[in-house]
């Protein structure tokens, strides 16, 4: 058995790989999950002290598809597919290991490459935002495409997990693909959070898109749904009541293509440059 280990919103996953393909599997790891495993002093998400976590993975020619997302476990024996489901699984391990710690939203985060500010773009699954990271990421931290995780003191613990881009337009099958591969900067830190803009992504939008502030009790409301163990943190809501007054409110953004953006996540970033 090969171990690999990462670093996930501030929880060290160990991947402990075996199978008769387990060294295909540990090199595909290595490639496209590089950003968690670079030392700090390269920007990295390194191994530290803090939670732990472990994902079992069997890659082998007679291996069915299997997920075990709840216990850790996934096995298969078409690599694309375990790969995806390896995304799935450590995502779990590090969100359940920092339950009751952390603010952790749905979004896909933007950093400003020499201040730290950080954007949270925040939406469901299916709302694109791996989408907004290819296209507004270039030349910019990555910081997620998955889950903002947010201290108290407004520190974000990156995530620059491979990107997992659908094979097809409807496919459920995704591709795991490495970040420097499109062009993305790995975190730098300290990473702070500047601003938490919730996505309105509409097919019939025209023009450019628009602003609108979101106050504090309808933001929590609409947050909620989209915050991993929040019932968990020692008074929720005033913890996110805290977080919205933190980078002057919450913000909706409704707009049709992501391109469109563009100037108001610099605007975004400056203001917490």
């Amino acid at each position: 058995m090969s171990t690999v280990r990462l670093m996930a919103l501030g929880v060290t996953v160990e991947v402990q790989v075996s199978g008769d393909l387990a060294s295909t599997a540990v090199a595909e790891v290595e490639r496209v999950w590089r950003l968690c495993a670079t030392a700090p002093a390269e920007g990295a998400c390194s191994a530290s002290d803090g939670p732990r976590g472990v994902v079992r993975v069997v890659h082998g020619e007679a291996n069915p598809s299997v997920t075990d997302i709840d216990n850790g476990h996934v096995e298969g024996s078409h690599l694309p597919d375990l790969m995806q489901m390896l995304t799935q699984a450590v995502t779990r391990a590090a969100i359940d290991a920092q339950k009751g710690r952390l603010v952790m939203l749905h979004a896909a985060g933007i950093q400003h490459p020499a201040s730290g500010a950080t954007v949270a773009m925040v939406g469901p699954g299916g709302t694109g935002k791996t989408t907004l990271i290819r296209t507004l990421c270039r030349g910019r931290g990555y910081i997620t495409d998955e889950t903002v995780a947010v201290r108290e003191d407004n520190t974000v613990l990156p995530y620059p997990k491979p990107l997992s881009v659908r094979r097809e337009p409807r496919s459920p099958w995704k591709d795991e693909t490495d970040p420097h591969d499109l062009g993305l900067l790995a975190p730098s830190t300290p990473a702070s959070l500047a601003a938490i803009v919730m996505l309105d992504r509409r097919d019939d939008h025209d023009g450019a898109p628009t602003v609108e502030p979101v106050p504090t009790l309808d933001a929590i409301a609409a947050l909620t749904p989209e915050t991993s163990h929040l019932p968990e943190l020692d008074k929720p809501l005033q913890r996110m009541a805290a977080l919205c007054d933190s980078v002057g409110g919450v913000v909706r953004v409704t707009y049709r293509e992501a391109e469109n953006l563009e100037p108001l996540v610099e605007r975004w970033l400056g203001a917490g440059a």
